[in-house]
């Protein structure tokens, strides 16, 4: 199976590193024109000072800024055309529900579920018109099964699925398909950062396949998703987590 997105427009938020970036890399590595999202203007300077003939285009988008996003949507009209919308951006802190502080669950539900709200409903209204696109929202296992100390997380994961399914009715008939790619535990800076070390190897004594999945390999599933490949498939939520969730 081969896949080839010369000629298409990719949007993906989140880009600048873990899955987001691997994402990136490879629609890069299959002719997409990308467009990348970040919140450090110095790092997205770097990146775009950086292509080396690459067709990514890094731009500055803050869920939490109302001005950074209608910035964002407001230059969106300089494109003909947007093929592929992947909504990968995503915070998360974790705290039990007694102790969670009204701007972290502000802060979380504008970065992972307020956003791709936002950019869908924009970026939909182009897909609309030319009768084709592909949305895939990055939710997570959380959203499926939870834990203790993620109620803020996985609020918001379990409405992105929502979210899928939802807007796949609406856009069935324009011939856009829209999907979730729920990850297990990947091996990020985030996830180090949240969990770390001790609990990390914990955790992988829990998962069937007994590692933790590398970002390439939710990139995959996001790449077959958003192809010309997948032709029937939308309103899914597809689970990438080595078996963890059914164990």
């Amino acid at each position: 199976m081969e896949f080839n997105f010369s000629n298409r427009t990719v949007i993906v938020t989140g880009g600048t590193r873990g899955i987001g970036l691997a994402i990136v890399k490879l629609f890069e590595k299959y002719n997409a024109n990308v467009i990348a999202t970040g919140t450090d203007e110095s790092q997205i300077i770097e990146f775009n000072k950086n292509r080396n003939g690459r067709h990514t285009t890094y731009k500055h988008l803050d869920f939490t800024s109302e001005s950074s996003v209608n910035t964002f949507i407001s230059g969106l009209k300089e494109h003909s055309k947007i093929d592929v919308l992947i909504n990968n951006a995503g915070v998360n802190k974790i705290n039990s529900i007694q102790d969670i502080e009204m701007k972290d669950w502000d802060w979380i539900s504008n970065v992972n579920l307020r956003g791709p709200f936002q950019i869908t409903r924009e970026v939909s209204k182009k897909m609309q018109v030319q009768s084709y696109g592909r949305i895939v929202n990055i939710s997570s296992i959380f959203g499926v099964v939870s834990k203790s100390m993620r109620a803020s997380y996985s609020t918001t994961k379990w409405g992105l699925i929502g979210f899928t399914k939802a807007i796949s009715l609406d856009l069935a008939k324009e011939n856009i398909l829209a999907n979730a790619v729920s990850p297990g535990f990947v091996n990020t800076e985030l996830t180090r950062k949240i969990l770390g070390e001790k609990e990390i190897e914990e955790l992988v004594e829990t998962i069937p396949q007994k590692r933790l999945a590398s970002p390439n390999e939710i990139a995959k599933t996001v790449i077959f998703l958003s192809s010309d490949h997948n032709t029937y498939i939308t309103g899914q939520n597809i689970i990438v987590d080595g078996g963890f969730t059914i164990a």
